[in-house]
């Protein structure tokens, strides 16, 4: 019987992403079991598939100091050493089992072989030139074993290394899989991978992070304040935001799967450093209470409320993945008293998030290559979607075509170089800021060709949006392929 592999384990090993492993499945018209392939299909969809190849080390790595603050999450990419000890016990048992099977497999060829040599003596003539036939055989298929490579067995070796590294979770009811590696705990393995798990603190005190462990086990990490009931303990529950997996995992979760899921929050935040992007334009970075994380989904916003009363609706710049570590891009012009206060008082003031609102999310689950665009402003709720885009890693491609002042050698520029530099399936392009609408759909349409067949992320000024938009439905977009913003 085949082994069958979920599709994210099989992306991982492949190195691409499930969404480019999932064309690839269609392209060969691949048979795929409930979200599994086969190893035999999954060799003939890659059969230059590097086997030397460590997507943990060399691929995941190279963009997280870029993609997400660095304060949240640890680099230390090994797990911790109780965890580690349990994995490699449970490696051993893998070992001992397959050594069972091949000392099994080889005292029944020794018998087999015995058994075709005490038949080699027999008078019928026809039977020993069969047994002869039978015996060359046997001796070609053992000589071919020792001398070639066994690609499925690279494979699965692969697979058990990988687990020492990174074991995969898999959540009811929604069938979603993510990887908990090194020391991440639950939560934030989840949140890294770009899924909406109900949590509240992520500190162990309000309880809202709870999952029901189905199979598997798991490890505390960190002491909590909230208390399981004996019942909750009996019936397997556990903290995500407390707890490591130690093996594959099943788990019962509470998930935010659309917008109207999330609960409206009011969070009390910190002003905690501002950086100058260019001539005027700043990058925010506010940071919630221990106790309090903001839950939001990729391209929502919040309403922002200073000291003096003064509010502003502002588009989180920041990653889902990290609801403590809030960004914002905020540009000071002529007049307006929000920003001069805000900017003027700088680090150290309060601030009252409420929120989020609005539905300029990412279609997770689709499979066309993705377009963003980005006028002027706009970069700050684009750049959510792209970093949230990274996590789930699920896109066959990503076209980036940012239009503003900001010169190439800026924070946001080079944030974009590094994704191009960094991602196999990301394209970046800069266009000069008095770029027309008409002049960015050009360019948008020479590089990706068929805009029916692709996913469009527009965040501009109305009049812009409005013209982008003519132009693309004109030229075959879908109309439900596209979904715009204005920008600030």
């Amino acid at each position: 019987m085949s082994q069958l592999l979920t599709l994210s384990r099989a992306a991982r090993l492949a190195g691409v992403s499930r969404g480019e492993l999932q064309k690839q499945i269609r392209r060969l018209a691949l048979e795929a079991f409930e979200g599994q392939i086969a190893v035999e299909d999954l060799l003939r969809a890659y059969p230059d598939l590097d086997i030397d190849y460590d997507p943990v080390l060399e691929r995941v790595a190279r963009i997280k100091a870029s993609t997400r603050p660095k304060s949240r999450y640890t680099d230390h990419w090994m797990p911790e050493a109780d965890v580690l000890m349990a994995r490699l016990h449970d490696f051993q048992h893998v070992l001992t089992r397959t050594k069972s099977t091949l000392n099994g497999m080889e005292e029944l060829l020794a018998e087999v072989t015995e058994q075709l040599q005490s038949m080699a003596d027999s008078d019928d003539q026809e039977l020993r030139a069969e047994v002869a036939r039978l015996g060359e055989r046997l001796q070609h298929s053992l000589e071919k074993a020792r001398t070639t490579t066994d690609r499925k067995a690279e494979l699965f070796a692969k697979d058990a290394m990988l687990r020492l590294i990174a074991v995969s979770a898999r959540l009811v009811p929604s069938g979603h899989e993510f990887f908990v590696e090194g020391r991440d705990s639950l939560l934030e393995a989840a949140l890294r991978a770009g899924l909406h798990l109900d949590y509240g603190c992520s500190s162990g005190n309000c309880g809202s992070c709870k999952v029901r462990v189905l199979q598997g086990r798991v490890s505390k990490v960190r002491d909590h304040d909230y208390v399981l009931s004996a019942r909750e303990q009996e019936e397997g529950y556990c903290l995500a935001c407390s707890n490591t997996a130690v093996s594959d995992v099943l788990l019962e979760a509470r998930e935010a799967l659309t917008a109207a899921d999330l609960p409206h929050q009011e969070i009390r935040c910190l002003m905690h450093k501002t950086e100058a992007v260019s001539e005027g334009l700043n990058l925010l970075h506010v940071q919630t209470p221990r106790t309090k994380t903001l839950r939001f989904m990729a391209g929502q916003r919040v309403n922002m409320t200073l000291e003096d009363g003064q509010h502003r609706e502002l588009a989180i710049a920041s990653c889902p993945c990290d609801g403590r570590n809030l960004q914002f891009l905020v540009r000071r012009r002529p007049g307006d008293q929000f920003v001069e206060a805000l900017l003027d008082k700088g680090k150290g003031q309060t601030i009252l998030i409420e929120g989020p609102t609005g539905d300029f999310l990412l279609e997770e689950e689709a499979l066309e290559p993705a377009i963003f665009v980005a006028v002027g402003d706009g970069f700050g709720a684009i750049k959510s979607l792209i970093e949230h885009a990274i996590a789930i890693d699920n896109a066959i491609g990503m076209h980036l075509f940012r239009i503003d002042k900001v010169p190439p050698g800026s924070l946001l520029g080079n944030l974009c170089r590094s994704w191009d530099d960094a991602l196999d399936n990301f394209v970046y392009r800069r266009l000069e800021p008095d770029a027309s609408a008409d002049d960015v759909l050009k360019a948008v349409a020479d590089s990706c060709g068929d805009l029916a067949k692709s996913r469009l992320y527009l965040a501009a000024p109305a009049e812009w949006t409005e013209a982008f938009v003519a132009g693309a439905l004109e030229q075959g977009a879908l109309e439900q392929h596209i979904r715009f913003n204005g920008s600030d």
